[in-house]
Protein backbone atom coordinates (compact mmCIF):
# COMPACT_ATOMS: atom_id res chain seq x y z
CA UNK A 1 0.00 0.00 0.00
CA UNK A 2 1.00 3.26 -0.79
CA UNK A 3 2.37 5.83 2.18
CA UNK A 4 0.10 8.81 2.92
CA UNK A 5 1.94 12.02 2.09
CA UNK A 6 2.08 12.79 5.91
CA UNK A 7 0.48 11.83 9.43
CA UNK A 8 0.17 14.80 11.73
CA UNK A 9 0.12 14.41 15.38
CA UNK A 10 -2.22 16.78 17.45
CA UNK A 11 -5.68 17.75 17.40
CA UNK A 12 -5.19 21.20 18.68
CA UNK A 13 -5.20 24.11 16.55
CA UNK A 14 -2.19 24.02 14.23
CA UNK A 15 -2.33 20.07 13.92
CA UNK A 16 -5.80 20.71 12.40
CA UNK A 17 -5.02 24.05 10.39
CA UNK A 18 -2.35 21.70 9.02
CA UNK A 19 -3.95 18.62 8.02
CA UNK A 20 -6.98 21.22 6.55
CA UNK A 21 -4.48 22.98 3.90
CA UNK A 22 -3.06 19.44 3.14
CA UNK A 23 -5.50 18.20 2.32
CA UNK A 24 -6.86 20.81 -0.05
CA UNK A 25 -3.64 20.61 -1.35
CA UNK A 26 -4.16 16.98 -2.54
CA UNK A 27 -1.90 15.68 0.23
CA UNK A 28 -3.25 12.43 1.57
CA UNK A 29 -3.33 13.07 5.24
CA UNK A 30 -4.51 11.62 8.53
CA UNK A 31 -3.84 13.16 11.89
CA UNK A 32 -3.89 11.45 15.40
CA UNK A 33 -5.15 13.13 18.70
CA UNK A 34 -4.50 11.40 21.81
CA UNK A 35 -7.80 13.36 23.42
CA UNK A 36 -10.44 15.42 22.05
CA UNK A 37 -10.40 17.71 19.19
CA UNK A 38 -8.56 21.09 21.01
CA UNK A 39 -9.26 19.36 24.42
CA UNK A 40 -5.85 21.25 25.17
CA UNK A 41 -4.39 24.89 25.06
CA UNK A 42 -6.95 25.35 22.14
CA UNK A 43 -10.21 25.36 23.96
CA UNK A 44 -8.71 27.06 26.75
CA UNK A 45 -7.41 30.51 25.30
CA UNK A 46 -8.32 33.80 25.87
CA UNK A 47 -10.93 33.84 23.36
CA UNK A 48 -9.60 36.28 20.67
CA UNK A 49 -8.26 36.78 17.54
CA UNK A 50 -6.10 39.00 17.89
CA UNK A 51 -2.53 41.00 16.61
CA UNK A 52 -1.82 41.24 20.37
CA UNK A 53 -1.48 45.07 21.46
CA UNK A 54 1.05 43.97 24.02
CA UNK A 55 3.28 42.64 21.26
CA UNK A 56 3.67 46.27 20.32
CA UNK A 57 5.86 46.86 23.48
CA UNK A 58 8.35 43.72 23.02
CA UNK A 59 9.14 45.04 18.94
CA UNK A 60 7.26 41.85 17.44
CA UNK A 61 5.75 44.34 14.53
CA UNK A 62 6.18 41.69 11.85
CA UNK A 63 3.84 39.08 14.45
CA UNK A 64 1.27 41.70 14.84
CA UNK A 65 1.03 42.53 11.40
CA UNK A 66 1.17 39.34 10.38
CA UNK A 67 -1.55 38.39 13.22
CA UNK A 68 -3.92 40.99 12.30
CA UNK A 69 -3.86 40.10 8.41
CA UNK A 70 -5.02 36.62 9.79
CA UNK A 71 -7.67 38.34 11.98
CA UNK A 72 -9.67 39.83 9.26
CA UNK A 73 -9.19 36.65 7.39
CA UNK A 74 -10.83 34.04 9.98
CA UNK A 75 -13.26 36.56 10.96
CA UNK A 76 -14.65 36.21 7.12
CA UNK A 77 -14.06 32.91 6.70
CA UNK A 78 -16.34 31.80 10.32
CA UNK A 79 -18.49 34.40 11.30
CA UNK A 80 -21.00 32.04 13.22
CA UNK A 81 -18.18 31.67 15.56
CA UNK A 82 -15.46 34.98 15.30
CA UNK A 83 -16.96 38.04 15.89
CA UNK A 84 -15.71 41.90 16.03
CA UNK A 85 -15.83 43.64 19.39
CA UNK A 86 -15.25 46.85 20.50
CA UNK A 87 -12.47 47.23 23.44
CA UNK A 88 -11.71 50.18 26.38
CA UNK A 89 -8.36 50.54 27.53
CA UNK A 90 -8.92 52.38 30.54
CA UNK A 91 -6.15 55.59 30.90
CA UNK A 92 -5.19 55.96 34.82
CA UNK A 93 -3.26 58.42 36.67
CA UNK A 94 0.09 57.10 37.48
CA UNK A 95 0.35 54.43 34.56
CA UNK A 96 3.55 53.23 33.18
CA UNK A 97 2.11 53.42 30.26
CA UNK A 98 0.84 57.21 29.66
CA UNK A 99 -2.28 58.08 27.58
CA UNK A 100 -0.47 59.18 24.72
CA UNK A 101 2.07 56.13 24.44
CA UNK A 102 -1.14 54.06 24.52
CA UNK A 103 -2.88 56.11 21.98
CA UNK A 104 0.34 55.72 19.53
CA UNK A 105 0.09 51.77 20.21
CA UNK A 106 -3.67 51.41 19.13
CA UNK A 107 -2.58 54.15 15.75
CA UNK A 108 -0.11 51.38 14.90
CA UNK A 109 -2.49 48.43 15.76
CA UNK A 110 -4.86 50.24 12.97
CA UNK A 111 -1.90 50.93 10.59
CA UNK A 112 -1.44 46.71 10.93
CA UNK A 113 -4.23 46.16 9.91
CA UNK A 114 -4.45 47.56 6.62
CA UNK A 115 -7.03 46.52 4.18
CA UNK A 116 -8.45 44.07 6.96
CA UNK A 117 -9.17 46.67 9.18
CA UNK A 118 -11.65 46.87 11.82
CA UNK A 119 -13.55 49.96 13.05
CA UNK A 120 -10.94 52.41 14.12
CA UNK A 121 -9.53 53.66 17.54
CA UNK A 122 -10.94 56.24 19.27
CA UNK A 123 -10.40 58.08 22.22
CA UNK A 124 -12.31 59.29 24.83
CA UNK A 125 -12.58 61.32 28.26
CA UNK A 126 -13.63 59.99 31.97
CA UNK A 127 -17.27 61.05 31.74
CA UNK A 128 -17.64 59.59 28.38
CA UNK A 129 -15.94 56.32 29.51
CA UNK A 130 -18.09 56.00 32.39
CA UNK A 131 -20.91 56.54 30.84
CA UNK A 132 -20.18 53.56 28.20
CA UNK A 133 -18.75 51.60 31.35
CA UNK A 134 -19.95 52.37 34.30
CA UNK A 135 -18.61 49.99 36.45
CA UNK A 136 -15.10 51.14 35.67
CA UNK A 137 -12.81 51.79 38.63
CA UNK A 138 -13.11 55.80 39.20
CA UNK A 139 -10.08 56.62 41.04
CA UNK A 140 -7.66 58.34 39.14
CA UNK A 141 -9.55 57.58 35.83
CA UNK A 142 -8.13 59.84 33.06
CA UNK A 143 -10.52 58.53 29.92
CA UNK A 144 -10.38 55.92 27.82
CA UNK A 145 -9.17 54.39 24.38
CA UNK A 146 -11.30 52.12 22.18
CA UNK A 147 -10.29 49.75 19.31
CA UNK A 148 -11.99 46.74 18.06
CA UNK A 149 -10.64 42.77 17.99
CA UNK A 150 -12.20 39.65 17.36
CA UNK A 151 -13.95 37.56 20.22
CA UNK A 152 -14.20 33.89 19.12
CA UNK A 153 -15.14 30.51 20.23
CA UNK A 154 -11.89 29.13 19.93
CA UNK A 155 -13.39 24.92 20.44
CA UNK A 156 -15.93 25.99 17.75
CA UNK A 157 -13.23 27.37 14.98
CA UNK A 158 -10.97 24.17 15.47
CA UNK A 159 -13.83 21.95 15.26
CA UNK A 160 -15.19 24.18 11.76
CA UNK A 161 -11.46 23.49 10.38
CA UNK A 162 -11.05 20.17 11.16
CA UNK A 163 -14.30 19.60 9.66
CA UNK A 164 -13.22 21.70 6.24
CA UNK A 165 -10.23 19.04 6.75
CA UNK A 166 -12.46 16.08 6.51
CA UNK A 167 -14.20 17.10 3.62
CA UNK A 168 -10.91 17.93 1.81
CA UNK A 169 -10.56 13.94 2.46
CA UNK A 170 -8.19 14.42 5.85
CA UNK A 171 -8.69 11.32 8.12
CA UNK A 172 -9.47 12.86 11.38
CA UNK A 173 -8.97 10.14 14.43
CA UNK A 174 -9.45 11.37 17.80
CA UNK A 175 -8.60 9.27 21.03
CA UNK A 176 -5.79 7.88 19.05
CA UNK A 177 -2.19 7.90 20.52
CA UNK A 178 0.94 7.54 18.78
CA UNK A 179 2.45 5.44 20.82
CA UNK A 180 5.77 4.33 18.38
CA UNK A 181 7.20 4.45 15.60
CA UNK A 182 9.90 2.63 13.14
CA UNK A 183 11.48 3.16 9.84
CA UNK A 184 9.02 1.48 7.25
CA UNK A 185 10.16 -1.50 5.17
CA UNK A 186 10.26 -0.95 1.06
CA UNK A 187 10.74 -3.30 -1.66
CA UNK A 188 12.85 -6.57 -0.80
CA UNK A 189 13.00 -5.08 2.86
CA UNK A 190 15.17 -2.05 2.10
CA UNK A 191 14.54 1.17 3.79
CA UNK A 192 11.83 2.98 2.09
CA UNK A 193 12.56 6.59 3.81
CA UNK A 194 8.82 6.68 5.24
CA UNK A 195 8.02 6.12 8.88
CA UNK A 196 5.83 3.70 10.01
CA UNK A 197 3.42 5.29 12.80
CA UNK A 198 1.83 2.66 15.35
CA UNK A 199 -0.86 4.23 17.33
CA UNK A 200 -3.65 2.84 20.03
CA UNK A 201 -7.64 3.77 20.11
CA UNK A 202 -7.43 4.78 23.80
CA UNK A 203 -11.49 4.05 23.84
CA UNK A 204 -11.62 0.53 22.33
CA UNK A 205 -8.17 -0.11 22.38
CA UNK A 206 -8.12 -0.92 18.81
CA UNK A 207 -4.46 -0.56 17.33
CA UNK A 208 -3.55 0.99 13.91
CA UNK A 209 -0.74 0.93 11.77
CA UNK A 210 -0.42 4.38 9.36
CA UNK A 211 2.63 4.61 7.33
CA UNK A 212 3.88 8.43 5.96
CA UNK A 213 6.37 9.88 4.20
CA UNK A 214 6.39 12.99 6.58
CA UNK A 215 5.64 13.09 10.09
CA UNK A 216 4.16 16.20 11.49
CA UNK A 217 4.68 16.69 15.32
CA UNK A 218 2.39 19.66 16.15
CA UNK A 219 1.94 18.65 19.50
CA UNK A 220 1.90 21.96 21.18
CA UNK A 221 3.16 22.08 25.06
CA UNK A 222 3.95 18.40 24.20
CA UNK A 223 6.47 18.65 21.46
CA UNK A 224 9.92 18.17 23.47
CA UNK A 225 8.25 14.82 24.43
CA UNK A 226 7.15 13.76 21.32
CA UNK A 227 10.04 14.55 19.75
CA UNK A 228 12.13 12.94 21.83
CA UNK A 229 9.75 9.60 21.76
CA UNK A 230 10.00 9.67 17.71
CA UNK A 231 13.76 10.40 17.25
CA UNK A 232 14.21 7.76 19.91
CA UNK A 233 12.30 5.11 18.08
CA UNK A 234 13.61 5.86 14.71
CA UNK A 235 17.43 6.43 15.73
CA UNK A 236 18.34 4.15 18.55
CA UNK A 237 21.26 4.94 20.92
CA UNK A 238 21.39 8.55 19.46
CA UNK A 239 21.81 11.44 22.29
CA UNK A 240 18.00 13.03 23.21
CA UNK A 241 17.46 16.42 21.54
CA UNK A 242 17.64 19.10 24.05
CA UNK A 243 14.23 20.82 24.55
CA UNK A 244 13.23 23.36 22.99
CA UNK A 245 9.36 24.54 24.78
CA UNK A 246 9.50 26.76 27.73
CA UNK A 247 5.31 26.55 28.23
CA UNK A 248 3.15 28.40 30.39
CA UNK A 249 -0.05 27.96 32.42
CA UNK A 250 -2.74 30.28 31.52
CA UNK A 251 -6.27 30.62 33.63
CA UNK A 252 -9.20 32.13 32.65
CA UNK A 253 -12.54 32.60 35.08
CA UNK A 254 -15.97 32.99 33.84
CA UNK A 255 -18.49 35.07 35.14
CA UNK A 256 -22.16 36.92 34.68
CA UNK A 257 -21.78 39.32 32.15
CA UNK A 258 -19.78 42.12 33.96
CA UNK A 259 -19.88 44.88 31.44
CA UNK A 260 -22.29 46.69 28.94
CA UNK A 261 -20.94 45.76 25.44
CA UNK A 262 -17.33 46.19 25.91
CA UNK A 263 -14.23 43.97 26.59
CA UNK A 264 -11.82 46.08 28.92
CA UNK A 265 -8.01 45.41 28.57
CA UNK A 266 -5.23 46.76 31.32
CA UNK A 267 -2.70 45.96 33.22
CA UNK A 268 -2.33 44.41 36.66
CA UNK A 269 -1.59 46.18 39.07
CA UNK A 270 0.84 43.70 40.77
CA UNK A 271 2.98 42.53 38.36
CA UNK A 272 2.40 44.79 35.07
CA UNK A 273 0.62 41.98 32.71
CA UNK A 274 -2.14 42.52 30.60
CA UNK A 275 -5.92 42.04 31.93
CA UNK A 276 -8.99 41.83 30.58
CA UNK A 277 -12.69 40.88 30.31
CA UNK A 278 -13.81 39.67 27.89
CA UNK A 279 -17.57 39.53 26.84
CA UNK A 280 -18.42 35.89 26.16
CA UNK A 281 -22.35 35.06 25.06
CA UNK A 282 -24.12 36.85 28.29
CA UNK A 283 -20.93 35.88 30.39
CA UNK A 284 -17.68 37.52 30.87
CA UNK A 285 -14.09 35.62 30.66
CA UNK A 286 -11.64 37.28 32.63
CA UNK A 287 -7.73 36.56 32.06
CA UNK A 288 -5.16 35.51 32.42
CA UNK A 289 -2.08 34.50 34.40
CA UNK A 290 1.61 32.83 33.01
CA UNK A 291 2.79 30.80 35.31
CA UNK A 292 5.88 28.90 33.77
CA UNK A 293 6.17 25.23 34.38
CA UNK A 294 8.37 22.12 32.97
CA UNK A 295 9.13 20.72 29.47
CA UNK A 296 7.33 18.23 28.67
CA UNK A 297 4.51 19.93 31.69
CA UNK A 298 3.67 17.13 34.44
CA UNK A 299 0.45 15.98 34.94
CA UNK A 300 -0.46 18.18 37.43
CA UNK A 301 0.34 21.45 34.81
CA UNK A 302 -3.22 21.03 33.52
CA UNK A 303 -4.51 22.05 37.10
CA UNK A 304 -5.36 25.74 37.84
CA UNK A 305 -3.72 26.69 41.11
CA UNK A 306 -5.69 28.14 44.07
CA UNK A 307 -3.71 31.75 43.87
CA UNK A 308 -4.12 31.65 40.43
CA UNK A 309 -7.88 31.91 41.11
CA UNK A 310 -7.37 34.77 43.91
CA UNK A 311 -4.73 36.93 41.48
CA UNK A 312 -7.42 36.86 38.85
CA UNK A 313 -10.26 37.64 40.79
CA UNK A 314 -8.19 40.58 42.96
CA UNK A 315 -7.29 42.22 40.16
CA UNK A 316 -10.56 42.41 38.68
CA UNK A 317 -11.47 43.90 41.74
CA UNK A 318 -9.21 46.56 41.03
CA UNK A 319 -10.93 47.29 37.48
CA UNK A 320 -14.17 46.79 37.98
CA UNK A 321 -14.75 47.11 42.20
CA UNK A 322 -18.76 45.94 41.72
CA UNK A 323 -17.50 42.92 40.47
CA UNK A 324 -16.02 42.44 43.83
CA UNK A 325 -18.80 39.98 45.33
CA UNK A 326 -19.25 38.04 41.64
CA UNK A 327 -18.98 34.56 41.86
CA UNK A 328 -17.04 32.96 39.40
CA UNK A 329 -19.10 30.49 37.19
CA UNK A 330 -16.37 28.23 35.53
CA UNK A 331 -12.55 27.90 35.39
CA UNK A 332 -10.27 26.86 31.95
CA UNK A 333 -6.53 26.72 32.11
CA UNK A 334 -4.41 25.64 29.18
CA UNK A 335 -0.69 25.09 28.83
CA UNK A 336 0.82 27.74 26.01
CA UNK A 337 3.55 25.89 24.10
CA UNK A 338 6.03 29.03 23.98
CA UNK A 339 9.65 28.53 22.72
CA UNK A 340 12.14 28.71 25.08
CA UNK A 341 14.46 32.03 25.17
CA UNK A 342 16.21 34.37 27.50
CA UNK A 343 13.45 36.83 27.78
CA UNK A 344 11.44 37.57 30.76
CA UNK A 345 8.24 34.83 30.61
CA UNK A 346 6.04 38.13 30.09
CA UNK A 347 8.06 38.99 27.27
CA UNK A 348 8.65 35.12 25.30
CA UNK A 349 7.57 35.27 21.74
CA UNK A 350 4.77 34.13 19.93
CA UNK A 351 6.60 33.69 17.16
CA UNK A 352 6.88 30.03 15.26
CA UNK A 353 9.61 27.37 14.90
CA UNK A 354 9.89 24.56 12.31
CA UNK A 355 12.26 21.55 13.11
CA UNK A 356 13.59 19.40 10.17
CA UNK A 357 14.61 15.85 11.59
CA UNK A 358 14.79 13.56 9.31
CA UNK A 359 10.90 12.41 8.03
CA UNK A 360 10.25 14.23 10.90
CA UNK A 361 9.10 18.16 11.28
CA UNK A 362 8.68 19.42 14.32
CA UNK A 363 6.22 22.91 14.13
CA UNK A 364 6.41 24.25 17.76
CA UNK A 365 5.46 28.11 19.38
CA UNK A 366 3.20 30.20 17.82
CA UNK A 367 -0.20 31.50 18.49
CA UNK A 368 -3.83 30.71 18.04
CA UNK A 369 -4.58 33.38 15.52
CA UNK A 370 -1.37 32.86 13.13
CA UNK A 371 -2.29 28.88 13.07
CA UNK A 372 -2.83 29.41 9.23
CA UNK A 373 0.60 30.66 9.04
CA UNK A 374 1.99 27.97 10.69
CA UNK A 375 0.28 25.38 8.19
CA UNK A 376 1.60 27.53 4.74
CA UNK A 377 5.12 27.12 6.45
CA UNK A 378 4.95 23.39 7.07
CA UNK A 379 3.01 22.37 3.62
CA UNK A 380 6.51 24.41 1.75
CA UNK A 381 8.63 22.38 3.87
CA UNK A 382 6.44 19.31 2.90
CA UNK A 383 5.86 20.21 -1.08
CA UNK A 384 9.51 20.60 -1.63
CA UNK A 385 10.11 17.22 0.10
CA UNK A 386 7.14 15.43 -1.45
CA UNK A 387 8.39 17.78 -5.06
CA UNK A 388 5.41 19.04 -5.33
CA UNK A 389 3.79 22.66 -6.30
CA UNK A 390 3.81 25.04 -3.20
CA UNK A 391 1.01 25.10 -0.99
CA UNK A 392 -2.20 27.64 -2.28
CA UNK A 393 -4.29 28.64 0.59
CA UNK A 394 -8.23 29.51 0.76
CA UNK A 395 -10.19 31.65 2.60
CA UNK A 396 -13.36 30.34 1.19
CA UNK A 397 -16.24 30.01 4.71
CA UNK A 398 -15.54 27.09 7.12
CA UNK A 399 -18.59 24.64 7.52
CA UNK A 400 -21.02 26.35 10.17
CA UNK A 401 -22.06 25.17 13.35
CA UNK A 402 -25.98 23.08 13.35
CA UNK A 403 -28.48 24.89 14.88
CA UNK A 404 -29.67 21.69 16.81
CA UNK A 405 -33.57 22.17 17.84
CA UNK A 406 -33.14 18.93 20.61
CA UNK A 407 -30.51 17.92 22.97
CA UNK A 408 -30.57 14.57 21.16
CA UNK A 409 -30.15 16.51 17.71
CA UNK A 410 -26.87 18.39 19.32
CA UNK A 411 -25.36 14.97 20.27
CA UNK A 412 -25.88 13.25 16.91
CA UNK A 413 -24.62 16.57 14.70
CA UNK A 414 -22.00 16.14 17.04
CA UNK A 415 -20.97 12.50 16.92
CA UNK A 416 -21.61 11.93 12.98
CA UNK A 417 -20.17 15.51 11.61
CA UNK A 418 -18.42 16.75 14.56
CA UNK A 419 -15.92 13.87 15.65
CA UNK A 420 -17.45 13.67 19.36
CA UNK A 421 -16.90 10.75 21.16
CA UNK A 422 -17.17 11.56 24.64
CA UNK A 423 -20.36 13.25 26.90
CA UNK A 424 -17.92 16.23 27.83
CA UNK A 425 -16.91 16.30 24.11
CA UNK A 426 -20.29 17.55 23.23
CA UNK A 427 -21.04 19.54 26.35
CA UNK A 428 -17.29 21.68 26.50
CA UNK A 429 -16.34 21.53 23.13
CA UNK A 430 -19.31 21.18 20.66
CA UNK A 431 -21.59 23.65 22.32
CA UNK A 432 -22.37 26.24 25.24
CA UNK A 433 -23.94 23.70 27.72
CA UNK A 434 -21.05 24.48 29.99
CA UNK A 435 -21.84 27.97 29.99
CA UNK A 436 -25.66 27.43 31.36
CA UNK A 437 -26.18 28.32 34.91
CA UNK A 438 -25.95 24.38 35.98
CA UNK A 439 -22.96 23.99 33.53
CA UNK A 440 -24.86 21.53 31.45
CA UNK A 441 -26.06 18.93 34.59
CA UNK A 442 -29.16 18.79 33.61
CA UNK A 443 -28.96 18.10 29.99
CA UNK A 444 -25.83 15.63 30.47
CA UNK A 445 -28.25 12.81 30.91
CA UNK A 446 -29.96 13.32 27.91
CA UNK A 447 -26.76 14.04 25.72
CA UNK A 448 -24.83 10.77 27.66
CA UNK A 449 -27.96 8.58 26.10
CA UNK A 450 -27.72 9.90 22.85
CA UNK A 451 -24.48 9.29 22.04
CA UNK A 452 -24.45 6.15 23.43
CA UNK A 453 -26.95 5.44 21.09
CA UNK A 454 -25.25 6.54 17.89
CA UNK A 455 -21.75 4.89 19.35
CA UNK A 456 -23.37 1.50 21.12
CA UNK A 457 -22.54 2.76 24.98
CA UNK A 458 -23.69 0.10 27.10
CA UNK A 459 -25.78 1.55 30.25
CA UNK A 460 -22.81 0.91 32.12
CA UNK A 461 -20.98 3.06 30.16
CA UNK A 462 -23.55 5.56 29.97
CA UNK A 463 -23.83 6.18 33.58
CA UNK A 464 -19.89 6.51 33.97
CA UNK A 465 -19.71 9.27 31.50
CA UNK A 466 -22.07 10.91 33.51
CA UNK A 467 -20.68 10.02 36.66
CA UNK A 468 -16.92 11.58 35.62
CA UNK A 469 -18.64 14.42 34.25
CA UNK A 470 -20.60 15.43 37.51
CA UNK A 471 -17.31 14.95 39.37
CA UNK A 472 -15.20 17.12 36.66
CA UNK A 473 -17.78 20.14 37.67
CA UNK A 474 -17.54 19.14 41.64
CA UNK A 475 -13.68 19.40 41.30
CA UNK A 476 -13.79 23.05 39.13
CA UNK A 477 -16.00 23.87 41.82
CA UNK A 478 -14.39 23.17 44.92
CA UNK A 479 -10.98 25.17 43.66
CA UNK A 480 -13.23 28.06 43.33
CA UNK A 481 -14.70 27.95 45.96
CA UNK A 482 -12.04 26.90 48.51
CA UNK A 483 -10.17 30.27 46.49
CA UNK A 484 -13.46 32.55 47.26
CA UNK A 485 -12.89 31.37 50.98
CA UNK A 486 -9.44 31.90 51.88
CA UNK A 487 -9.59 35.18 50.11
CA UNK A 488 -12.64 36.02 52.75
CA UNK A 489 -10.35 34.97 55.68
CA UNK A 490 -7.61 36.84 54.81
CA UNK A 491 -9.78 40.23 54.07
CA UNK A 492 -11.13 39.52 57.64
Amino acid sequence: MRPLDLVVIGGGITGLGIARLAARNGYTVALLERSDLASGASSATSHMLHGGLRYLEHGHFGLVREALRERGALARMAPDVARPTRFLLPFYRGDRRPPWMARLGLSIYDAFAGPDRLSRHTAVRRGEALALEPSLATDGLLGAGIYSDVVMDDAGLAVAVARDAAAHGAGIHTYTEAVGARPAPGPAGHPSGAVEILARDRLDGRDRSLTASVVVNATGAWCDATRTTLLRALHPGTTDPAPIMRPTRGVHLVFPRLTESHGVLGFARSDGRVFFVIPFGDRSLVGTTEVEIPTPPPPGAWSASMEEVRYLRAELERMLPAAAEAPPLAVTCGVRPLLADDDRVSATTREHRILEEGPVLTIAGGKYTTFRVMARDVLKLVAARLRRDPPRDSDAPLPSRTAAPTLEALAEWAVDHAFARRLSDVIRRRSSLWLSPDRGRVAAQAVAVSIGLRLGWTDDHTRDEVREFHASLEREERLLQGARERTTRMAG
